[in-house]
């Protein structure tokens, strides 16, 4: 500790560091092997790819145009850096470049080839015919005899093309010659410009959306772009919008604002987002905290993705998988309570609750061959009796109880790090892998299968997290993304979140939502509930051409946040209360009506004044 003298603050020793603040946890500047990106194309298009120094024998890192591309040389370079797409592989471009090619370099070319392409040689890139020769002081248009007005020349339209398909003389097979000979995009563009016959009478916005369109079709470039929360939320959302329950990245970004996510959070998601949530929120933390998120079906199917989000060690393993049977299966509020030993065994709290996910352990052969069916039995009826013994839904178990062996955590357990080498896998690398560069291919396999090994957590610590941490201290927030139905699944989840902590639900559509609304309202489990509708649109910004862009989605999803109250033991009372019972049956309901119908009538009465009047009988 300090001394009183000292007036500095405490700084730790360097003999402790923070484990998460190593080169390998923070991101990287450049890309490195086995990253993943996104490409980003000037056209729209988002495509993913993976880095790697080879890929032989797994899938393309990417594929553009039905071509497969090696991403070898993309390792090293920064963030950010644009790549021309060229014939077998991706030109890195030097700074200063765009996705969407200068539209001079294509004229400059068309003029070096022999002649402007709008046929006058001192006219601007994109100037027509008669504003060229304004400018050039050849032809003079006006009236009305001001100085300033009598040099602008009339601009050109497009009333006198004609969509033929007869101004082009380059035929497809010529650009396809030329491409398969090598020929750069800039040099194809500029032939095609070169040889259409109408060029010359296009406006000047049109020439520019020619050469344009022509440069993303012949001369496609993109740009390396980081995967995180945003970028891949975007990326989905123009590809498969379905798959993500039409969630945009502003939506995104206020579920990660309301859900009040920060580093040292346990937070609890239950999402049918292809596992961009989880990835946000693991991204969010810093592999500072924990997230519980549940999945549906045998194992989680969300492994693709969390990968494309590059988490290091400490993100990915802040993670941890559920079962949603452990929330809302019908055994779910008395689950297994496993209690691990050096051994690898658990016990369970309460015998005759089975769970059907994890293996069932049969007792040990020489205390089956001792007790018999006699003591079997006896020890079932004691523990019956020991059912619910904390009364609120978990099971305690006594030391030395019989229960659940965990068998993977029990290897788990005997495992040691480094793990040392077989005999027979030592044989295995002496003879039959003479290559060095091939052992140690096979050596680090091997080390990632272990460390996958220690690092996997088994269903019953997933069950201890659940109803053993959380008992004593719960989830710090909710996170419901899914397409089931909003009510039920947050009601089955709210006893997990601890009072006054916040919750957030998505959902494509507002009617699930507003029924869920109206089941917390009634029932007082919340407070400052909102639902809100997510509304983006974008903008071009061009000088003289700014406006909105004229397709965008109707709508990025429906949100409903809200804070717990304390329990939901005055909505069960509610409930237990009401059931059975009749406002009209007991008329309690109908005398509070009429009495304030009355008050309200006294009040609204002329010359009343607002004073109370005793009604008439």
């Amino acid at each position: 500790p300090p001394s009183s003298s000292s007036s500095s603050p405490y700084v730790l020793p360097p003999s402790l560091p923070d484990p998460l603040s190593s080169p390998y946890c923070d991101p990287s500047p450049a890309v490195r092997d086995g990253d993943h990106v996104i490409l980003h194309f000037g056209d729209g298009r988002r495509l993913f790819a993976q880095c790697v120094s080879t890929w032989r024998g797994r899938n393309p890192p990417v594929k553009i145009n039905k071509r497969s591309y090696p991403t070898s040389n993309l390792i090293g370079l920064p963030y950010g850096t644009v790549l021309e797409v060229g014939k077998n592989s991706l030109v890195p471009l030097p700074d200063g470049e765009d996705v969407v090619p200068d539209a001079n370099e294509v004229l400059d070319a068309v003029e070096r080839a022999g002649g402007s392409a709008d046929g006058s040689g001192t006219s601007g890139p994109f100037l027509p015919p008669a504003a060229a020769a304004a400018a050039a002081g050849e032809t003079s248009t006006g009236g009305g005899g001001g100085g300033g007005d009598s040099s602008a020349a009339p601009s050109a339209d497009n009333r006198h093309l004609v969509d033929t398909n007869t101004s082009q003389s380059l035929r497809q097979r010529d650009i396809e010659a030329l491409r398969d000979g090598g020929t750069h995009g800039s040099a194809i563009v500029a032939r095609i410009v070169g040889s259409s016959s109408t060029f010359d009478g296009k406006t000047e916005f049109s020439q520019r959306k020619y050469i344009v369109r022509k440069q993303m079709k012949h001369q496609p470039r993109c740009r390396i772009v980081r995967t995180t929360a945003p970028t891949l939320c975007d990326a989905w959302f123009r590809k498969d919008p379905r798959r993500i329950l039409n969630l945009r990245e502003d939506a995104l970004a206020q579920i990660l604002s309301y859900s009040n996510v920060c580093a040292g959070s346990k937070v609890l998601v239950f999402e049918h987002t292809q596992g961009i949530v989880t990835g946000a929120l693991a991204q969010r933390m810093g592999g500072y905290g924990k997230i519980v998120s549940l999945f549906t079906a045998t194992q989680t199917s969300y492994g693709d993705m969390m990968a494309k989000y590059n988490l290091n060690f400490a993100e990915s393993n802040s993670v941890k998988w559920l079962h949603a049977g452990e929330v809302f299966g019908e055994d779910a509020h008395r689950p297994v309570m496993p209690k691990a030993g050096l051994d690898g065994r658990t016990t369970e709290g309460s015998a005759d609750v089975e769970d059907k996910d994890s293996p069932a352990a049969p007792p040990p052969e020489k205390e089956q061959k001792e007790g018999g069916a006699d003591a079997s039995g006896t020890a079932t009826e004691e523990k019956k009796g020991e059912e619910d013994e904390n009364g609120d839904g978990t099971h305690g178990a006594a030391d030395g109880e019989e229960g659940v062996v965990d068998y993977e955590l029990a290897d788990r357990l005997l495992l040691k790090w480094p793990c040392p080498l077989q005999p027979h896998t030592r044989n295995y690398l002496e003879t039959s892998i003479p290559s060095e560069k091939d052992r140690s291919t096979f050596l680090s396999k091997r080390c990632n299968r272990f460390a996958r090994k220690l690092t996997r957590h088994t269903t019953l610590e997933g069950r201890r997290w659940l109803y053993g941490e959380m008992s004593d201290r719960p989830c710090d927030s909710l996170v419901v993304a899914t397409r089931y139905d909003p009510t039920r699944t947050l009601l089955k989840m709210m006893p997990f979140l601890a009072s006054s902590c916040p919750f957030v639900v998505f959902s494509e559509f507002v009617e699930p939502l507003a029924e869920c609304f109206r089941e917390l309202q009634r029932g007082g489990l919340a407070i400052n509930l909102r639902l809100t509708d997510a509304w983006m649109r974008e903008y071009q910004v061009l000088p003289g051409r700014t406006h909105p862009n004229m397709t965008m989605s109707t709508s990025g999803g429906f949100i409903l946040t809200g804070l717990k109250l304390c329990g939901p033991a005055p909505y069960l009372r509610r409930r237990e209360d009401g059931a059975g019972k009749s406002k009209k049956g007991t008329g309690e309901g109908n005398k509070k009506d009429k009495q304030q119908q009355l008050r309200r009538a006294a009040e609204d009465e002329p010359g009343g004044n607002g004073e109370r009047k005793r009604p008439k009988r």
